[in-house]
C-alpha cells in the first residue's frame, strides 16, 4: 500500500512538472518582435560589387531597396514572409559617383547601410560605411 501511494505521489508530481512545460507562452509585443525580426550584412565586393546578406524570422515580408542620396529608389525587392535569408550582388560599376544605401524595411522598421562611390583616376573605389 505505501508503494502505490508513493508511486501515486510520483506520478502526480511527474503530470504537473510535465504540464508547466507544455504551457503557452505569452504572445509577444509585435514592435519588440519587429526589431528583432532581421538583420542584414552589406560589404565590398569585387571589381565594384557589393555584396548584401539578409537572415529574417518567417513570418514577415520585408522589401530591400538600392536609393541614390535624393531617395530615388534604383532597385526594389520584395522578400517573401516564408523566406529565411536573402542573398543579393549589387554592381556599382553603372552609377555616378556619390551616396547610396541599401534600405530594408518591414513597413515598422527600417534598416539602412551607406555606400559611397568615389572614382580616383585610374581606379574606382566603392566604400560601405
Amino acid at each position: 500500500m505505501k508503494t502505490s501511494i508513493q508511486s501515486l505521489f510520483a506520478l502526480a508530481f511527474a503530470f504537473v512538472t510535465l504540464n508547466s512545460f507544455a504551457a503557452p507562452r505569452p504572445a509577444e509585443d509585435p514592435k519588440e518582435t519587429a526589431r528583432t525580426s532581421y538583420t542584414m550584412n552589406v560589404f565590398k565586393g569585387q571589381q565594384g560589387k557589393v555584396n548584401f546578406m539578409l537572415e529574417k524570422v518567417a513570418g514577415k515580408k520585408l522589401t530591400v531597396s538600392l536609393r541614390n542620396a535624393k531617395g530615388d529608389v534604383l532597385f526594389s525587392e520584395n522578400i517573401s514572409k516564408n523566406a529565411t535569408g536573402y542573398a543579393r550582388r549589387f554592381d556599382m560599376n553603372e552609377l555616378a559617383d556619390g551616396q547610396y544605401h541599401i534600405e530594408v524595411t518591414d513597413g515598422e522598421t527600417t534598416l539602412k547601410k551607406d555606400i559611397s562611390i568615389n572614382t580616383d583616376k585610374p581606379t574606382r573605389m566603392v566604400f560601405v560605411n
